[in-house]
């Protein structure tokens, strides 16, 4: 949820909850009000009732106004003899309904025999002005919440665009690029205080990477200078001729060891440069010409074991990616699939429109299937294996936004590949 949409929530949340109390506060007391004009205006005609009613009594007395009614009957003990207010209804046979009424109830003296007066005031007219009042402050109040809510959003907009254009210019933002990272001062104080954070930050960062490329670079054409002179030397040595059987196990086994050392060595600096972003070019590749250029290149090793090998392609699409990488992504795969492949054994490889799908007989692995792609993780003890080829296969994936997963099922490795970037 974007933090503009949180705060209008939040806004529009408080603003409901203080509308319906505010709405209901508002009503009570527009009712106590009007309530207490009626009560006054009663009172005055109490009074004036009172001061003439030895003239104006009657006891078919008709209204005075279509408003109001009277009352007046002989007090007995039982009618409360205190000034009263209460609200009642009354049937109206004219519009036969009932309808409310204020009603104010005293006793007065006249010719030394007490009346119990009640004055009716109607409160429909009262009511149906405090339902408008009600409903127009209602429509009132809603639509100022929409406007304020509607220049809120304008307005945050507009005040955000900084930071927008700022999270834009850090998405686009190569540390691989000679250009440093360039933000706007804005009129906002917090967002020149980030932006000047930012760009202190990043150009540390960008300084420790360039130190540790140039570290990882430099440590690993050193180290591959001397291990380049070890073999060398060690091959003299095997050719010579004036070895013992010790000694000629003896060098054999450490120029495995510094081969290894080698391979090794290599492998790992290409797994730095593919974490390091150093392959950003990127072209159409035609994956079915890869595969086979490299099924055409592992032909003797795939004779050798007598692997059957069966491809089958259908609407392969393009990919678009580094050429380089693509080539050591299937060269991995299909490496791994001939290595713990049986003598004799299969590989199938089917590429349908942008899923890569290959298969090989083999025995089942010795490490969990979850942690196949992890680096050093090896299924056999093969000394030719570092481990590497598919934590590299990963992390190509992983660049581009492609999907590897692998399965073990009916004897045979499945790995799946999509290649529609996520």
């Amino acid at each position: 949820m974007k933090l503009l949409t949180k705060t209008n929530l939040n806004f529009l949340t408080i603003s409901l909850f203080i509308f319906m109390f505010g709405l209901a506060a508002f009503y009570y007391l527009l009712r106590y009000q009007v309530n207490q004009n009626i009560n006054y205006e009663l009172e005055k005609r109490k009074n004036s009732i009172t001061q003439q009613f030895g003239t104006a009594y009657s006891s078919n007395k008709e209204p005075v106004n279509l408003n109001e009614q009277i009352i007046v009957a002989p007090y007995y003990s039982g009618n409360n003899s205190s000034l009263s207010f209460s609200d009642t209804i009354l049937y109206d046979n004219e519009t036969q309904r009932y309808i409310p009424y204020r009603k104010l109830g005293f006793v007065t003296t006249f010719n030394n025999q007490e009346y119990y007066v009640q004055i009716f005031k109607s409160l429909e007219e009262t009511d149906m002005l405090i339902v408008r009042i009600f409903l127009i402050t209602t429509v009132l109040i809603i639509l100022m919440i929409v406007t304020l809510l509607f220049l809120n959003r304008i307005t945050s907009r507009n005040v955000w665009n900084a930071f927008y254009e700022t999270i834009d210019k850090l998405n686009k933002y190569d540390i691989n690029s000679q250009s440093d990272l360039n933000l706007n001062q804005t009129e906002v104080k917090e967002f020149d205080d980030l932006n000047r954070v930012l760009i202190k930050m990043t150009d540390k960062i960008k300084e420790d990477y360039i130190n540790l490329k140039e570290y990882t670079e430099n440590s690993s054409h050193e180290l591959q200078n001397p291990l380049a002179i070890i073999n060398a030397k060690m091959e003299l040595l095997l050719q010579s001729g004036n070895l013992t059987e010790k000694q000629y196990q003896a060098v054999v086994a450490s120029y495995e060891a510094s081969n290894r050392l080698s391979r090794l060595n290599k492998t790992l600096l290409l797994l730095a440069k593919i974490e390091n972003r150093q392959f950003p070019e990127s072209e159409n590749i035609d994956p079915q010409v890869k595969i086979d250029f490299q099924l055409e290149y592992f032909e003797d090793l795939i004779t050798s074991k007598k692997i059957n090998v069966k491809k089958e392609y259908n609407n392969p699409t393009p990919i678009k990616m580094n050429p380089f990488l693509s080539e050591i992504l299937f060269s991995n795969l299909i490496k791994n699939a001939i290595r713990h492949n049986f003598e004799g054994g299969e590989l199938n490889i089917v590429f349908e429109d942008d899923i890569l799908a290959i298969s090989n007989t083999g025995p089942k692995l010795r490490i969990e299937a979850e942690s196949i792609f992890r680096r050093f993780n090896k299924s056999s003890n093969s000394p030719d294996s570092l481990g590497l080829g598919l934590a590299i296969v990963k992390k190509i994936c992983d660049i581009y936004g492609f999907t590897p997963e692998y399965s073990f099922e009916n004897g045979y490795h499945k790995f799946r590949i999509s290649f529609k970037s996520a």
